[in-house]
């Protein structure tokens, strides 16, 4: 019986401290890169397929909370907790544009549907803001959003909402397609209440709409994952009161990830394991051990071949999809074996078993 191949995850080294954030790019004409931050005050950019390194950022004066990458790669932002908000350019790593705040910022994205043009920031004063990275550094939109810690915040509906979801057990949606001559309105179209914190959520990625204008979203909250979608046609209600699906994992999870095809997803906790879960039925598919400390956020490339992790010990980590493909850094080869058998003349008969399967035999007296 061939025995089953394991996983075999690829360590990216860098950072010194815990690994809180990652953001994949969308596929570009030269693949993919993802960022990461952590608390040592770095954002480091990589190549998506591999995970070798292309630079650090460095700038920040406290920890990085948050970072996310343009859908081409051109430019990184990242939330700080020395209260700033940053733009850099992933071409030269020089920073762009610094935006204070009044307290440490923990989220942070860019719109998907102009280049990145407006920002979206949440901080631990619990306001969301938004800002015109064209025009200046006050913010178009500021609104309370939370009565508690800002957990994730999220442009969607084609930059026309965003969703935030925080410590305070709730996720909220903000009606925000009419940010440039303030909000349209000052409460949420919805809000969903769960019954713990809700440490993220993530959009099926890319966040595009199917041809029914509804889009998937998972959700962690304690030990369990929650499934819901939205119809972009009525933002103001999902599409169903209960969620379609909801999973209990084995300790509380702190990310989530969708496969941006397959019904699958994967997420990770308190118990430093990474578990890739079936959609349909909550079955667990995988559980990925190597970090030596609790997993701070998971993330599916566009691609969906692989996933990164980052973790409180300071890694990141990248891990295949399908187990066994030849992709990036990953390359199987069959080993090369010998076969020796005596011959009754007393010669030895060597053969090569490997990945050339018509070796001649050699002849060994």
């Amino acid at each position: 019986m061939t025995p089953s191949i394991k996983q075999a995850p690829i360590c990216c080294p860098g950072h010194s401290r815990p690994v809180v954030d990652i953001h994949f790019s969308a596929e570009t004409d030269c693949g993919y890169l993802f960022i990461t931050a952590a608390k040592d005050g770095k954002a480091i950019l990589r190549r998506g397929d591999t995970g070798d390194w292309i630079g650090s950022l460095l700038g920040h004066q406290g920890a990085i909370w948050s970072c996310v990458l343009d859908a081409h790669a051109h430019k990184v932002a990242t939330g700080a907790a020395d209260f700033t908000a940053k733009l850099w350019d992933t071409t030269s790593g020089e920073q762009i544009l610094s935006i204070v705040e009044d307290h440490i910022v923990r989220c942070v994205d860019l719109s998907k549907t102009d280049g990145g043009t407006y920002l979206l920031t949440a901080n631990n004063r619990l306001k969301l803001s938004v800002y015109d990275l064209t025009a200046s550094t006050t913010p178009l939109v500021q609104l309370n959003a939370h009565g508690q810690f800002i957990r994730r915040a999220l442009w969607c509906d084609a930059d026309r909402h965003a969703l935030t979801a925080a410590e305070d057990a709730t996720m909220k949606l903000w009606d925000l397609k009419d940010r440039a001559s303030g909000p349209s309105l000052t409460a949420p179209i919805q809000t969903r209440q769960f019954k713990n914190p809700v440490t993220d959520f993530q959009f099926r990625h890319p966040a595009a709409c199917d041809q029914m204008g509804e889009v998937q979203v998972a959700v962690c909250c304690g030990s369990m994952v929650q499934l819901f979608t939205f119809d972009w046609r009525r933002p103001d209600s999902l599409v169903t009161e209960e969620p379609g699906n909801t999973f209990t994992l084995p300790c509380n999870m702190n990310s989530v990830s969708l496969h941006p095809v397959d019904n699958v997803l994967v997420c990770g906790g308190d118990d430093h394991y990474i578990y890739r879960v079936d959609c349909s039925n909550g079955a667990i598919l995988e559980t990925c051990k190597g970090h030596f400390g609790p997993v701070h956020c998971v993330r599916f490339s566009p691609d969906g071949r692989l996933f990164a992790s980052g973790s409180e010990d300071g890694t990141v980590r990248l891990w295949q999809t399908e187990v066994g493909c030849d992709f990036g850094l990953w390359q199987l080869t069959r080993p090369t074996v010998q076969a020796v058998n005596e011959m009754s003349n007393g010669n030895v008969l060597v053969s090569e078993v490997g990945d050339n399967v018509n070796d001649t035999p050699t002849l060994t007296p």
